[in-house]
């Protein structure tokens, strides 16, 4: 769960969001003033490696401030096993950057990012890349929100 006190530490700038998963990463990456989300690519895993040199390039390119991870909860809020691959994830990222990285509740992402395409005429089985990358934008829109509320409040 994040806390405000996490929250308030995030300076202004862009943030990455990743969307991990076993085949493909999804990125988004939001406007330097934190309240625009946008899809920004998906990278293809090989086997089990994971790009981390990449991420790592891409949040540099971008001079991200910030990472966020999209953590795979249940329904009910309990990690499972996915949530435990997505931990290993960000402890070996950490190993590859500097910056914070925040694990973010993303349920209902992928659901949004089909409907999102379904919406506008296109099949999800034909466009997995787009369904990744678009889900790591919704996931990192809604980090958004909750981080303008946050600030909000603050003030």
């Amino acid at each position: 769960m994040i806390t405000g006190d996490v929250l308030k530490r995030i300076p202004l700038g862009r943030i990455l969001a990743i969307d991990f998963g076993q085949k493909r990463i999804g990125l988004a990456i939001s406007d330097p003033s934190q309240i625009l989300a946008s899809p920004l690519c998906t990278l293809h895993r090989k086997g089990v490696n994971i790009p981390f040199d990449e991420i790592s390039r891409m949040a540099s390119e971008q001079q991200a401030v910030v990472i966020v991870v999209g953590n795979p909860l249940h329904m009910n809020g309990t990690r499972g096993e996915k949530a435990k691959e997505v931990a290993a994830f960000i402890e070996n990222l950490f190993k590859h950057t500097e910056l914070a990285i925040i694990p973010y509740d993303e349920r209902w992402t992928t659901v949004s990012a089909e409907k999102s395409l379904k919406d506008r005429g296109k099949r999800p089985s034909r466009s997995r890349s787009q369904v990744d990358q678009i889900a790591a934008a919704f996931l990192l829109q809604s980090f958004l929100n909750r981080l303008a509320m946050h600030r909000c409040r603050s003030s």
